[in-house]
C-alpha cells in the first residue's frame, strides 16, 4: 500500500510515456508572476556574490570522423547573451534561486571544439540550471559515432527528471530514447548542488567551497557508470523509474526505435 501511494504522489506530478518519448517538466513553463512581484528586500540579487557552478566537458568521436572532440557546456544570460553563473554565495532560499534563475532567462547548450559540428540544443529559457549530467556513452548502435547522455538540472522542487540518450546524425543530434529518473540516483556536482529527499527537494542549496571536497565530488561523477549499459551492439540496458514509481532495469532494443 506504501509504494501505491508513493507512486501516485510521484506520477500525479509527472508523465511519461515509455516509447521513446517523454514530456519534460510543466515547471520548465510556469512564468512565476506572483514569485517575481514577493522580491526579499533583505537579499538583493546585485549583494549576492556569484557562483559560476560546473560546467561539463567530454570528449570523443561524436560524428564518426575517427578524431576526438570535446563537447563543453554552456550557461547562458538570455538578457544579454553572456555566460553568467548558476548559484550564488551564502544563498540557502532555493525558491528565491528559482527566482534569479527565472530573471535571467537562462540558456543552455553544448558545443564542440568541432566546428562542423552543430550545437546541441538543452533548454531555453524557463526553471533550468543547465546539466546535472553529462556522458559519453561510446558507440550503441554500430555506426561509428558515440552517443551523448545528458540530464536537465531543472529549477524546482521536484526530484523526478528525464534521462536523454541522444546521436549526432545527418549533422544534427537526434534524440533516439528517454527515460523517467530520479535527481538522487545522479552523484553531486562540484562547486554548488541542491540536497534530494525520497519526495523532492529538501530546499538546502550545498556549497562546497573545499578545494578537496570538489576534487572528490568530480571523481566521484567521472567515475559515476550512468544509468545506461551496452549489452551489445543496439541493444542497452537502463536503469529507470518504473509505473509504480521503484527503480527497476529493461532492455532496450534500439533499432526497434528506428
Amino acid at each position: 500500500m506504501r509504494k501505491i501511494l508513493i507512486a501516485l504522489l510521484l506520477l500525479s506530478t509527472f508523465f511519461v510515456s515509455y516509447n521513446g518519448s517523454t514530456k519534460e517538466k510543466d515547471e520548465a513553463t510556469v512564468s512565476h508572476t506572483d514569485t517575481l512581484k514577493q522580491e526579499n528586500p533583505n537579499t538583493k540579487q546585485d549583494t549576492l556574490k556569484p557562483v559560476f557552478g560546473y560546467r561539463f566537458v567530454i570528449n570523443g568521436d561524436f560524428d564518426g570522423d575517427g578524431k576526438k572532440e570535446k563537447l563543453i557546456e554552456h550557461f547562458v544570460s538570455g538578457i544579454d547573451n553572456k555566460e553568467t553563473n548558476k548559484f550564488y554565495e551564502g544563498l540557502t532560499d532555493y525558491e528565491q534561486l528559482i527566482e534569479l534563475t527565472v530573471k535571467k532567462n537562462p540558456i543552455s547548450f553544448v558545443v564542440s571544439d568541432n566546428k562542423r559540428i552543430d550545437t546541441l540544443h538543452i533548454f531555453s529559457g524557463g526553471q533550468q540550471l543547465g546539466l546535472s549530467y553529462l556522458k559519453n556513452e561510446g558507440d550503441l548502435n554500430g555506426d561509428g559515432t558515440d552517443e551523448v547522455s545528458y540530464v536537465i538540472n531543472w529549477a524546482d522542487q521536484s526530484n523526478i527528471n528525464t534521462w536523454h540518450l541522444v546521436s549526432y546524425k545527418n549533422n544534427k543530434w537526434t534524440e533516439i530514447y528517454s527515460f523517467p529518473i530520479w535527481d538522487w540516483q545522479l552523484p553531486d556536482l562540484p562547486q554548488t548542488c541542491n540536497q534530494y529527499e525520497l519526495f523532492g527537494l529538501d530546499n538546502k542549496i550545498i556549497n562546497t567551497n573545499n578545494d578537496t571536497v570538489n576534487i572528490r565530488l568530480e571523481k566521484e561523477l567521472i567515475n559515476f557508470k550512468g544509468l545506461v549499459k551496452k549489452i551489445k551492439t543496439n541493444k542497452i540496458q537502463v536503469i529507470f523509474m518504473n509505473e509504480a514509481a521503484e527503480e527497476d532495469t529493461m532492455i532496450v532494443d534500439l533499432k526497434q526505435l528506428k
